[in-house]
């Protein structure tokens, strides 16, 4: 891979993180707007509604960025293998051969 290229790659690696973590950002304070499941009722009353905060901010900008970012790796047609042994995978050519086990009893 050329200098160029994984420039190019970190680049939109770096992108896609920021606008997923954007999301999840968006998504938290969604969340708290809406009061589902009386979230935003619960941070109100807190005694720590700080730390409460950067942990659903935290956990969902997290979330969502590795999952935008996996996206972005998956989607890359430059990258990606297109050799396909067809739906399923492994060998078929397999047959299972039973074992006598002994059962003991103690």
């Amino acid at each position: 891979m050329s200098k160029r290229a994984e420039q190019d790659l970190i680049r939109i690696l770096a992108w896609n993180a920021f606008a997923g973590a954007m999301l999840g950002v968006l998504f938290a304070a969604f969340l708290i707007a809406w009061d589902v499941a009386g979230l935003g009722t619960l941070l109100a009353r807190s005694d720590h509604p700080l730390s409460a905060l950067l942990l659903l901010f935290g956990g969902c900008s997290v979330t969502f960025g590795s999952a935008v970012c996996g996206t972005a790796i998956m989607g890359r047609s430059d990258i990606r293998d297109d050799r396909d042994d067809g739906p399923g995978g492994g060998r078929r050519d397999l047959i299972p051969i039973p074992i006598r086990v002994r059962a003991r009893r103690d």
